[in-house]
């Protein structure tokens, strides 16, 4: 193998920090520049001690081949020095497309992290290599399968024509980008055109053809039924085999049934994906629980109103009569006034909700106008400017700490709080 040396301009964005710990496993160099600041997906370039630089154009030199984060355009310090200086580069997703392997790429407007992740978990011992869109990445040498998340955001998946595409669902998102459920629907349509096989529930409203594998109803080649619901999860039938699934939320029979196609696909039998279930554990920011006295701590990446529906669901199954308190941090501007009426909707199933600034990320600069607007739209909660405002409560209750953003840091209030007070 011909060892390079790669340059990742914001090394420490979801996906490319999963990508550097790929490239760093399968014994290239590594190394990349960002803001200092912790986002909370380091985990993996910390573990394999990656240098991580500040910003800043004396870092590009003619040594590297350079990956480009999205985030980053050609007017960036860095990009633009890269670029004048014709150095090799690639943006993201367009090195994604040009790497080895049988390529196998998680779609859909929800569930691509916990799909791609139970795929990753039961073909752990496989020959993979993989990316995560939470920062976890790994690759083995000789990897037969290439495992990775394909956002639709501004049309980026489009650089990619997999062996296996996954299609969890369609729904409006990223109104920033696309300015209609159609533009949405084309965009997958043009996906699915450039794959060679497509996994989807038979019930999405797209056009198939003869290489879809659809999983649904009975005229799918996959026919499934649940047959018990409990606080243990699911027990579901798949062509008459009978599964013991350790999940809760409907949402999460869908993400299942997505990567056991996928697996039986490629192969594998339903013994071998039976004895592997136990291996899967979700991804970070995914219903992720952690007891804090008498209070159940959840963190959730849901940032969307159907994946806030879906977490609620999850919740009530797993703990139900428990009362829940949110703390919910918007992300971006545009997804949360377009979407403001489903929002609302989904939040006011929880018993308690608290609103903090919405997280803009890279996408959108703060605007104290639209800043305004978003509290208005969430009038009918708790609109605060921290965590600091609120005063916890002792009675026994599940807190949740939503969104795509920061708002887990505030765990830490919530167990100063405890600390204080038990």
């Amino acid at each position: 193998m011909i060892v390079l040396k790669y340059y990742l301009v914001g090394i420490k964005g979801t996906g490319m920090s999963a990508l550097a710990c790929m490239l760093y496993d399968l014994g290239h160099e590594v190394i990349g520049s960002d803001v200092l600041k912790n986002f909370g997906f380091e985990e993996g370039l910390l573990k394999r001690n990656i240098k991580i630089l500040d910003f800043n154009i004396s870092n590009i030199k003619p040594d590297y081949v350079y990956i480009i984060g999205n985030a980053y355009k050609e007017d960036f310090v860095e990009v633009k020095e890269i670029i004048n200086h014709d150095y090799e580069h690639y943006y993201y997703h367009d090195f994604i497309s040009k790497l080895d392997g049988f390529h196998i790429a998680i779609s859909g407007t929800h569930g691509k992290s916990t799909t791609t992740k139970m795929i990753v978990d039961m073909l752990s011992e496989e020959p993979i290599s993989y990316i995560i869109g939470t920062g976890e990445g790994k690759g083995k040498k000789d990897y037969k399968y290439f495992i990775y998340e394909a956002c639709e955001y501004q049309d980026h998946f489009l650089a990619y024509h997999p062996d296996i595409l996954v299609i969890n669902n369609i729904e409006l998102d990223h109104p920033d980008y696309f300015n209609s459920i159609s533009d949405v629907y084309n965009s997958f349509i043009n996906l699915s055109k450039q794959s060679k096989k497509v996994v989807i529930n038979i019930d999405e409203k797209i056009t198939k053809d003869e290489h879809f594998i659809c999983y649904g109803n009975d005229k799918s080649e996959y026919v499934y039924r649940i047959v018990e619901e409990s606080q243990n999860g699911y027990i579901v039938e798949i062509n008459g085999k009978k599964f013991m699934l350790p999940f809760f939320g409907k949402h999460m029979i869908n993400n299942f049934l997505s990567a056991y196609v996928v697996l039986k696909t490629i192969g594998y039998t339903d013994e071998f994906i039976e004895e592997r279930i136990g291996f899967i554990k979700l991804p970070k920011r995914r219903m992720e629980e952690e007891k804090i006295g008498k209070q159940i701590v959840i963190q959730d990446y849901a940032h969307h109103p159907t994946e806030i529906k879906s977490l609620y669901d999850s919740i009530s199954q797993k703990y139900p009569n428990i009362p829940i308190t949110v703390f919910f941090q918007p992300h971006t501007y545009s997804r949360t006034l377009a979407l403001s009426s489903l929002f609302s909707t989904s939040l006011s199933f929880f018993d308690e909700v608290y609103i903090v600034p919405t997280f803009t990320s890279s996408r959108e600069k703060y605007d104290k106008s639209l800043q305004k607007q978003v509290d208005y739209i969430f009038k009918e909660f708790n609109c605060v400017k921290t965590i600091d405002e609120v005063l916890f409560k002792n009675d026994r209750r599940i807190y949740v700490f939503l969104g795509a953003g920061e708002v887990f840091r505030y765990i830490k209030n919530l167990k100063e709080y405890m600390d204080e007070n038990n």
